[in-house]
């Protein structure tokens, strides 16, 4: 639709290209080649084990770069088939090839692992050697990417809290001067902040983006996933449009900023416990994986059998969250039912990224008549470096996390707090204007005294006119861009499945929601308006 949009545009431009069509192509370009590097490190090992299995398997140069081309679900397949393109078409050798190629490739892993392919066979090196070399080369270069991705973390995410607590500043800075001077004509001012804030808060999800290494959890298979995201998937066709049209008929109805995000909050909850389940499920069963696959190949080759007796010999108690899985692929397989339908079933209901690409490694090269020991150490040794590292990721997601959720609510407690205090500030001074506006005219105050009440009143009169209706509503939105933003920071951090936004969105919005409600009785206990009157000798 939107090609055919472009088109007619084109045409009407006398076929000359449009406006800036150059600077979007290559902005495009920018953000799916920023999108790929993350992804690379993870696909690139992938793509690497599952090569240096096809050796294993004793198949030949041609057998491998066509096997491997034609996995789809590696983002690095795409290249190593431009490669047996130019080898099947255009007669070219393998290493001249891998060289064409590297030449045009812009990630310097990719382009390095090519360069090194290509002169380890202009060397005569035999394809096995490479492979379980060049596993060791990548397995290390993802370490110190990964690796590398934590001190960002680390960095980046104090700077994220510090732009933080600057765009709360200005925020109450402007409040502030709102009810000092009450401009006209403030909602320019308003915007502007508005446009601050959310250029800060878009400012630090780009550079938690750009510092959180890439690693998915879930497959996200069509029509195979586990219980749990059966769950979410069923429930939030339901929950979030009932969400959405609920949430904007209150907030048409006048209901309480606050009670609209605790609104939200509670529906969603829901579904961020079930998807949080489902995450902590899969961290688990990729743990029991890595020894599993390990175990499992050790048994197939050093007794000679097939999986299910293999599969008999194994105690499944030694893999507690795979056990169910592991007895259903265990059950199924006695009953003579289809071998690859049934593990097709395992990966489908493990719901885990790392199970669907390492055990179709290990299942295809066996296929192909690979040793089934050697090629389950191969295997579990690269998801095992993969889960080790996504430990440590996981201890200092959890720690900024943690930090993130008290940092914001002290934001938003001290922004609805000295909201609140001008709302009682104004209002007692504008108490207290009237009566010194009183005395002033009375007949029988003395000179001197209405002198100075008219002094006295002159100096608070710019504390009076605060627009308590348009400052509410500035608050609201100001936490609003905040709390979308702290959301969007802590599942890029956090990591998993898109379900995890509705995890932290129902915590990060009942915290803002309970603020709104908690603050202003606290400042109401210990900032009175009667205190402030009373020093005017007028009783409230």
């Amino acid at each position: 639709m939107f090609e055919n949009i472009k088109n007619r545009l084109r045409s009407m431009q006398g076929g000359s290209s449009l406006p800036f069509e150059s600077q979007v192509a290559a902005f495009k370009e920018r953000i799916a080649q920023a999108a790929e590097n993350r992804k690379m490190g993870a696909n690139l090992l992938f793509m690497i084990t599952y090569m240096a299995s096809l050796a294993l398997a004793n198949v030949s140069r041609p057998e491998i770069f066509a096997n491997t081309s034609e996995r789809s679900e590696y983002i690095t397949s795409p290249y190593i088939a431009r490669v047996d393109n130019y080898v099947k078409k255009w007669n070219y050798s393998y290493a001249e090839s891998l060289s064409f190629v590297a030449e045009r490739t812009k990630n310097e892993m990719l382009q390095m692992m090519l360069l090194r392919y290509s002169n380890a066979i202009n060397s005569n090196v035999p394809d096995e050697e490479f492979l379980n070399n060049e596993i060791a080369t990548i397995r290390s270069a993802y370490r110190g990417h990964y690796e590398q991705g934590f001190e960002l973390l680390t960095k980046w995410g104090d700077a994220y809290v510090a732009m933080l607590l600057a765009g709360t500043v200005i925020a109450v800075t402007i409040m502030i001067s709102v009810a000092i001077y009450s401009p006209v004509g403030m909602e320019g001012t308003l915007n502007m902040s508005y446009g601050i804030i959310l250029l800060i808060c878009t400012g630090g999800i780009v550079l938690m983006y750009q510092s959180v290494p890439e690693d998915p959890k879930t497959h996200g298979l069509a029509g195979r996933s586990s219980k749990e995201q059966n769950t979410i998937h069923a429930l939030e066709k339901i929950v979030v449009p009932i969400a959405v049209i609920l949430t904007l008929l209150l907030w048409f109805l006048g209901v309480p900023v606050g009670l609209l995000f605790i609104l939200v909050g509670v529906i969603l909850a829901p579904l961020g416990i079930i998807g949080y389940i489902d995450d902590h499920n899969i961290t688990l069963r990729d743990n029991d994986f890595t020894t599993f696959i390990r175990t499992l190949g050790a048994v197939t080759g050093g007794k000679a059998t097939t999986a299910v007796y293999a599969l008999r010999a194994i105690d499944h108690k030694s893999f507690m969250a795979l056990e169910p899985l592991i007895n259903s692929v265990y059950s199924k397989m006695n009953l003579g039912l289809d071998e690859r339908q049934i593990w097709d079933r395992f990966i489908g209901e493990s719901g885990s990224d790392l199970i669907h690409k390492y055990l179709n490694i290990y299942l295809d090269t066996i296929r192909l008549g690979g040793p089934a020991d050697p090629i389950g150490k191969i295997v579990g040794s690269s998801m095992h470096d993969q889960v080790l590292l996504r430990e440590k990721k996981d201890m200092l997601s959890r720690s900024f996390i943690l930090m993130l959720l008290p940092m914001h609510i002290v934001m938003a407690g001290i922004f609805i707090a000295l909201f609140r205090i001008m709302v009682v500030l104004t209002g007692s001074v504008g108490s207290m204007m009237s009566h010194f506006q009183a005395a002033s005219v009375a007949g029988g105050a003395a000179a001197s005294g209405a002198s100075m009440n008219s002094a006295i009143s002159g100096s608070l009169n710019m504390f009076t006119n605060f627009p308590e209706p348009i400052m509410y509503a500035y608050v609201a939105i100001i936490l609003t861009i905040t709390t979308t933003a702290n959301i969007i920071v802590a599942k890029i951090v956090g990591g998993g499945d898109r379900y995890m936004y509705y995890f932290y969105t129902a915590i990060f919005c009942i915290l803002t929601g309970l603020m709104f409600l908690i603050v202003p009785m606290v400042v109401g206990i210990f900032f009175s308006p009667e205190a402030l009157t009373n020093m005017a000798g007028t009783p409230v």
